[in-house]
């Protein structure tokens, strides 16, 4: 620590002497002289030396951090930031994240954008029986307001189904909500205040996105590998910022298609514990795992109640019906049940009672079974029809399942161009940089193939590769 016990302090000139100290050790990280990870010296030595009070060094130890050059762990000192100020990621705040397919309406297209499944998969008899039978029973009591967190026998009805998942809960820690989204939005208005650092993936899901950033959030992307985020990174980043949470999907990640390695899960928990921070998992795609192996979402592992788990069931089920739920840490319950009488008072009894019904009657498993059934099919042809169309000319991943395929263009093709270039083929795609609140996405679409005939999904890949082979020789004959 030589180097910063030679740092001239002046006290006859106007700048603070925090901010001459704190400047001067900014400029020795800058040159190397002070790596990474260095412990700084002790608050009290470092005022001793330089013959200031205790408070000087406090601040020019804070006004290094609010830069983001050192980083503090509690009971262990300052220590240098372990990025350089290049690699630093600034947080993105006030962005506008607008819905590109909200703003498409081709006729006779081939849709790839939405994610719903076909009307005719929804088990529309069973819930049909399930309105009748609530009605004779309950008659007009049907609508009345129900209990805050949900009706009790449908959560207990729930806590049956995530238990098939390895989610050992209760329902006093059940929440009904109105939808996956609605319980984004009530977490984001508990936990998050103005200027208050959340974790992403990057890409991510811009409905998410879009909460964090209303509520006056500021975003750090956290760059997504293989099997997960990039570990290494993530620390690096939690050592420096305090996030209020991290925001992720275990499994067929929105719009990557990705999931978390084993050890990756385990390993997030592990620095959400060391860090002191939550994690949300939000679930809209278990279900559809067209793969042998066990299903382990990150709630399962969580012995240290450190995961919010969300969960959606509107693509199992009917998007209509606007019913999720969420398993909360006990901590931020009670806050919960505030925000969301706020916001609805209740989610709707009568579908409450009806799901509650169903799940009671028909059980879960085989309406399940039939929608991978049938997604698996649709996700096999897509592949059979992108092996004979874009090979050679895209990349995309194997999820192994979801309900959608995420292509890398090649380069020198703008996704953005290639997807204006598709509607005027009647194909609608969804550009990647929906899922980037950087704005540096434009190399990937995402293709969602779940409402689509095989004819149409055969048809609208064929014009893919037709369209990026054509792209590919005007950017060949301009070179």
């Amino acid at each position: 620590m030589e180097e910063i016990f030679q740092i001239q302090l002046h006290k006859d000139v106007d700048t603070p002497l925090y901010q001459q100290l704190a400047e001067a050790i900014l400029t020795l990280i800058s040159d190397g002289y002070l790596p990474a990870n260095r412990k700084l010296p002790p608050i009290r030595k470092m005022a001793q030396h330089f013959g200031v009070n205790s408070v000087t060094i406090v601040n020019a130890y804070k006004y290094l951090e609010q830069k983001q050059m050192v980083y503090s762990r509690v009971g262990s000192g300052t220590f240098v930031s372990p990025l350089p100020v290049e690699h630093i990621p600034e947080p993105v705040a006030n962005k506008n994240i607008r819905s590109f397919v909200g703003e498409i309406s081709v006729e006779n297209a081939i849709n790839f954008s939405g994610t719903s499944l076909p009307h005719e998969m929804f088990p529309v008899d069973a819930f049909k029986k399930a309105f009748d039978e609530v009605l004779e029973r309950e008659k007009g009591g049907a609508f009345s307001y129900m209990d805050g967190m949900g009706y009790e026998p449908l959560r207990e009805q729930l806590c049956c189904y995530l238990e098939s998942y390895g989610i050992k809960t209760t329902v006093e820690n059940v929440q009904v909500l109105s939808g996956a989204q609605q319980g984004i939005d009530i977490i984001s208005k508990v936990m998050v205040h103005y200027g208050d650092v959340v974790f992403v993936e990057k890409p991510t899901f811009y409905g998410a996105a879009g909460a964090f950033l209303s509520r006056g959030a500021k975003l750090v992307e956290v760059p997504l590998e293989e099997d997960g985020m990039d570990m290494v990174m993530l620390e690096d980043y939690l050592k420096l910022y305090q996030p209020k949470f991290i925001y992720m999907m275990a499994y067929f990640q929105a719009p990557t298609g990705i999931s978390y390695s084993m050890e990756k899960k385990r390993r997030l928990l592990e620095l959400a514990e060391k860090y002191d921070t939550y994690i949300i998992e939000e679930d809209n795609f278990c279900d559809f795992h067209y793969g042998k192996e066990d299903i382990v979402p990150l709630k399962a592992l969580d012995y240290k109640n450190r995961v919010i788990y969300i969960k959606s069931f509107s693509k199992i089920l009917m998007p209509g019906l606007r019913i999720g739920l969420a398993v909360l840490p006990k901590k931020i319950h009670q806050a919960v049940m505030e925000a969301k009488y706020t916001t609805d008072i209740s989610t709707s009894g009568f579908i409450q009672r009806a799901l509650e019904y169903y799940l009671r009657e028909n059980g879960w498993e085989e309406h399940a079974a039939a929608m991978r059934r049938y997604g698996s099919e649709k996700y096999r042809k897509t592949l059979s029809a992108a092996r004979k169309y874009l090979s050679g000319v895209a990349k995309y991943g194997l999820p192994g399942g979801g309900v959608s395929l995420w292509i890398k263009l090649p380069e020198g093709i703008s996704a953005e161009t290639f997807c204006s270039r598709m509607l005027e083929k009647h194909v609608i795609l969804t550009p990647g940089s929906q899922f980037d609140i950087s704005g540096e996405e434009d190399s990937h679409v995402r293709l969602s193939f779940g409402n689509l005939s095989d004819d149409k999904i055969e048809v609208g890949l064929k014009r893919m590769g037709d369209t990026l082979k054509e792209m590919l020789k005007k950017v060949e004959n301009s070179q």
